[in-house]
């Protein structure tokens, strides 16, 4: 009985270890204020894969100058943050000409950590990967087979999703017509601080308000100086 109990605690472990990998990561959107590259979709884009992934941006903006198709670069630090094979390692895999999810299967990364779960059938793009995960969760030795396209979908998905917090369905269709990741993140990110900085500026201006109290009381001043030079004219 004793060992029953054991079992069933660690499996409660694990799921709640499961539920609660994706929460921990979501929302994670900040502002670079002043650092924010100004109309540079590129370098913004490796800012925010930097936080996001937890990589330092210099490796970030090395490692995309390798890959022309950002997506790509999503695909590659996703793996290497789930695995603890070295990037070297993992885009030797990628240029032998393995697909994203063997270069994935190969390192170790977990069928799981490729998808956001959903309440409904998500719908294409997304419906024929979302199936083959359902069955993989009904049968544990069915093999899952994701191609590139299917894999750059479900990381722009997930990134999108876990960086702003966002649902999964509205990540989905934020990418639903073939989007870039790039494209998605950085028009995000500048929908959501360029707002801010437009509010605070406007907030800025509004304690400057006293400048028109400020000319309020200087005219003031010139009526009463008016009115001792009539006095002294008279």
């Amino acid at each position: 009985m004793k060992r029953y109990n054991l079992m069933i605690g660690g499996l409660l472990v694990a799921a709640a270890a499961t539920v609660a990998a994706p929460a921990s990561r979501a929302g994670v959107d900040i502002s670079f204020g002043m650092n924010a590259p100004v109309g540079d979709d590129g370098n913004l884009f490796f800012s925010i894969s930097s936080r996001y992934f937890d990589r330092d941006p210099h490796m970030v903006s090395d490692w995309g100058r390798r890959f022309p198709n950002p997506d790509d670069l999503s695909v590659f630090l996703q793996i290497c943050s789930h695995s603890r094979t070295s990037p070297d390692m993992v885009f030797r895999y990628r240029s032998q000409g393995m697909s994203w999810y063997d270069v994935g299967a190969r390192v170790g990364v977990p069928v799981e950590t490729w998808y956001v779960p959903v309440q409904r059938d998500p719908g294409p793009p997304y419906g024929k990967a979302y199936g083959y995960w359902n069955k993989h969760q009904h049968d544990p030795n069915y093999r899952v087979r994701l191609n590139d396209r299917q894999v750059r979908d479900l990381v722009a998905v997930r990134m999108a999703h876990d960086y702003y917090g966002v649902s999964p369905e509205t990540a989905m269709d934020w990418r639903r017509n073939g989007t870039d990741c790039r494209t998605i993140m950085t028009r995000e990110y500048r929908n959501r601080h360029d707002e801010r900085r437009h509010d605070d500026h406007q907030a800025r201006n509004g304690d400057h308000g006293h400048g028109d109290n400020h000319d309020e009381h200087h005219d003031k001043g010139h009526g009463n100086n008016g009115d001792h030079g009539r006095n002294h004219d008279k």
